[in-house]
């Protein structure tokens, strides 16, 4: 019993550890995209394009990290949650996969929000090319989910499966709320359609973490 308890612990410590490093990590680029991206560019996109940045941010940075657990196995294991460095390289190509989706996902979300458009005349990129950029993610993405569906074994379809169901459920009760309130009056924060964008992005992200949670698989 002793043992089991140590062992527990121990695997706790090192969750925690990797959550902490990856909130630095987090906190350091938020600080790092702020500082160059200025408070007169941030004060003109609003808080909707803003948060649709944060969360392409976020995509991002899962991006960098899963890549570079894959490019660096041993140290990668000391940040991600694997059980060592035999687990990055066997899971390799299905991580890779998932690497470059993720990576594509956050390019668009970033685009998108410094797009210029109404009310924000400033942004940086244009509304065509951001669009552009979008589809392509979009229609590339569906045609790799198709193509590449049997890379993954059935634990991981299992899991993507459950990830998209509390994605929707998530996104469906939250943009209901709020969309109802800002229809009564009641809403503190009117909903835009980028917020709809923004929602369903990061709720993908939160389901996928509860998915993986449910499983127990967050403390390895």
């Amino acid at each position: 019993m002793s043992t089991m308890t140590q062992d527990n612990v121990a695997t706790w410590k090192r969750s925690g550890v990797r959550m902490m490093v990856g909130a630095l990590v987090g906190a350091g680029a938020m600080s790092a995209v702020l500082a160059v991206a200025g408070s007169e560019l941030l004060d003109a996109m609003g808080p909707s394009r803003v948060a649709l940045g944060a969360v392409g941010l976020v995509y991002g940075l899962m991006a960098a990290l899963v890549g570079f657990g894959l490019a660096a196995p041993r140290a990668g294991a000391t940040l991600l949650n694997v059980a060592d460095a035999d687990e990055l390289r066997e899971e390799r190509s299905g991580m890779l996969l998932s690497v470059l989706v993720m990576g594509a996902l956050a390019l668009a979300f970033f685009l998108l929000a410094l797009a210029r458009g109404p009310g924000f005349a400033a942004g940086p990129v244009s509304a065509t090319a951001a669009m552009g950029v979008l589809l392509i993610v979009l229609v590339g993405g569906a045609f790799a989910s198709w193509r590449w569906q049997g890379a993954y074994d059935e634990l991981n379809r299992q899991l993507g499966l459950e990830g998209c169901a509390w994605a929707f459920g998530l996104s469906w009760l939250l943009l209901t709320l709020w969309a109802a309130a800002d229809f009564l009056g009641w809403g503190v924060v009117a909903l835009t359609p980028i917020d709809v964008v923004t929602t369903l992005a990061a709720m993908m992200l939160v389901g996928a973490f509860v998915a993986i949670g449910r499983r127990g698989m967050m403390t390895r």
